[in-house]
């Protein structure tokens, strides 16, 4: 007998969570504001009530989750980039090399 036979008939199946409308106004929000600008701070603070440090590792963990991932794969992989850069950056230091000083 078929999977799509009478009362069986196969449903697609919604993602097993999505995005609140919370994280939806983050991921936005990043897009708009890519990057480092002047005033991020205090709109981030305006509009989220959260410090820029809060923001973005909200931003980070939400990029990690499968819902981002549906809702808009390309923004969620270049935060990730950019988050592994900023990271790769600290553990080097100012210098450019790992325990120089």
């Amino acid at each position: 007998m078929s999977a799509y036979h009478g009362d069986n008939m196969a449903k697609p199946t919604p993602p097993s969570q999505s995005l609140s409308g919370d994280d939806m106004a983050i991921v936005e929000f990043e897009r708009a504001w890519w990057g480092s600008v002047p005033n991020k701070e205090s709109a981030v603070r305006e509009r989220f009530g959260l410090t820029l440090a809060r923001y973005y590792q909200r931003l980070y963990a939400l990029c990690e989750t499968a819902a981002a991932l549906e809702y808009d794969a390309v923004f969620v992989r270049q935060c990730s980039q950019a988050q592994h850069m900023r990271q790769s950056a600290r553990r080097l230091g100012p210098e450019g090399g790992e325990g120089s000083g």
